[in-house]
């Protein structure tokens, strides 16, 4: 009698700590079986919006010259004392003021396109300049459940969700997968989109790759909220002492 109590606690263990889906904790399930590669989306080019911070460089053979169209150079830190990132301010009106040049227009511009055109300006007067952009303040907040929940510096112009997830530690187990809320703001208005992370068309969606000040935020799945992932955790033990009490009042009957 008591080793079939035994082994129906031992099933039930098996049963109950085996029942967590580890479909719902895994990226892009319908693309483990596949091989080879896939088409998928081009990397939209990053376009400079309001707000934006810009690092522009420009070299000249005349180091005086040079001197004055970089003033912030002689700044070697990557931040002003003011704590905000060094560089040009996009204006409200998409507008940087650069030395001897005055106003250029860089809104829904590239960095490669801001290159050229500050160089044709800088040609009217200047022998040969070397311009180089950079976006200064590229930065993606990552909320909810994830590991290291926080803002983080894009280094470059590329980021993708999967990118920003890995800076902050990535998902939790309780994390739900298949409804990422990403929200960034075009032209003053807020968009928000759901991203599934157990489909591999995500990979191939416009919102896979990431812009400057995107937020993304990880709800917690039901097991966060109710605790569940812990009782789980617990089960094994508190059947065994479930068994052991069931072994001592059988005992005791006797």
């Amino acid at each position: 009698m008591i080793a079939k109590i035994h082994l129906l606690l031992f099933i039930a263990s098996v049963l109950l700590t085996g029942c967590v889906n580890t479909k719902k904790i895994t990226y892009f399930n319908d693309l483990e079986k596949i091989n080879g590669t896939e088409t998928t989306n081009r990397l939209q080019s990053f376009k400079v919006q309001p707000g934006d911070i810009l690092q522009i460089t420009i070299t000249t053979i005349d180091k005086d010259i040079s001197l004055i169209l970089n003033p912030a150079a002689v700044n070697t830190s990557p931040t002003n004392p003011t704590g905000m990132d060094a560089g040009y301010i996009v204006d409200s009106a998409g507008f940087v003021s650069l030395p001897l040049i005055g106003k250029v227009f860089v809104k829904e511009k590239t960095t490669s396109e801001i290159n050229d055109i500050i160089t044709q300006e800088l040609n009217k007067t200047i022998r040969n300049p070397y311009v180089s952009t950079r976006i200064a303040n590229f930065r993606v907040s990552v909320l909810g459940d994830v590991a290291r929940p926080g803002s983080y510096r894009v280094p470059g112009e590329r980021a993708s969700i999967l990118d920003a997830l890995s800076m902050a530690g990535d998902l939790n187990t309780t994390a739900v997968r298949n409804d990422i809320m990403l929200i960034r703001e075009v032209n003053g208005e807020k968009q928000y989109v759901s991203l599934n992370l157990n489909d591999g068309k995500t990979l191939a969606s416009p919102y896979y790759y990431l812009n400057n000040n995107d937020v993304i935020y990880v709800k917690p799945g039901s097991n966060k909220l109710f605790g569940t992932s812990k009782l789980v955790q617990l089960l094994p033990a508190a059947i065994g002492i479930l068994s052991l009490i069931t072994t001592i009042v059988i005992v005791s009957v006797k």
